[in-house]
């Protein structure tokens, strides 16, 4: 998460958080400066596609230090910001602009080096050869960040974010069905018979059960449901009424339908 806010002791500031398990993981606090500033529309020329993955590339010693510090907790926070849905193969053409940041070295005495983020628009110019000549040209924003207030992850919390079940290490299915490319350097993930990994990394398994007798089945049986033992020979008494009721009408109905009879002429 992203917060932006300004006053009078921390202007033009930006806040990065994660979180893991409705808990702050870890936050870096950026200030912007707002005389190197530039928009995005104060820059003429041709803009990337919207929706198209970035290339990043950082530049300086502080990005590479082994030690944690502000400078690699904000290469982390920018590359979860920029990247995007995770992809095992990106189209050629849709690479068309690149993040790059920068810092200087630390030296003592002196305040912590600023972080240079530039965007550039990528060319590909005819070289008379296979490959094409790249150009870049800045088509912004530009922005320059001081490095403010920070607060590092607990060590066994970070190592409980960071751990993967393993049943989302390689998922093939879910790679196939995004058309992903497969290549042979991907371990071969481990299956058991009748047991699947579905979207959400949940473990689905399939039971076949035999032929059951559901004859002596033990069902639940309700006290709403049950009838006293007046009410059931109340019932009866009526189901018998109407019985004998139907079988009057029916000879009546029987008497009604039987053909006349005449009496036969005597011949003369």
């Amino acid at each position: 998460m992203v917060f932006g806010h300004h006053s009078k002791k921390r202007p033009h500031s930006l806040t990065f958080m994660r979180f893991f398990q409705w808990k702050v993981l870890d936050m870096l606090e950026l200030y912007i400066d707002p005389e190197t500033f530039r928009q995005l529309s104060q820059f003429k020329n041709k803009k990337a596609a919207v929706g198209l993955r970035p290339m990043m590339s950082f530049s300086g010693t502080p990005f590479e230090s082994p030690v944690p510090n502000a400078y690699t907790q904000a290469k982390s926070y920018f590359t979860d910001f920029f990247r995007g849905q995770e992809a095992q193969s990106v189209d050629v053409e849709g690479l068309q602009f690149m993040i790059h940041f920068s810092a200087k070295d630390e030296a003592e005495g002196q305040p912590k080096p600023t972080i240079h983020m530039r965007v550039y628009l990528i060319k590909t110019k005819k070289s008379g050869q296979k490959l094409p000549r790249v150009e870049v040209e800045e088509m912004g924003p530009r922005i320059d960040f001081r490095v403010g207030r920070v607060k590092e992850a607990d060590e066994s919390m970070m190592k409980e974010a960071l751990k993967k079940p393993k049943q989302l290490e390689v998922c093939f299915p879910l790679l196939k069905s995004h058309h992903f490319h497969t290549g042979a350097n991907y371990p071969q993930p481990k299956t058991k018979k009748n047991v699947e990994t579905d979207i959400m990394g949940d473990k689905v398994g399939r039971i076949h059960v035999g032929k059951q007798d559901l004859n002596q089945l033990q069902t639940r049986k309700m006290k709403g449901l049950k009838r006293s033992k007046d009410e059931f020979e109340e019932a009866s008494a009526e189901d018998d009424t109407m019985f004998d009721e139907d079988e009057v009408s029916g000879e009546e109905m029987d008497e009604d339908l039987a053909p006349e009879t005449h009496p036969k002429r005597a011949r003369v």
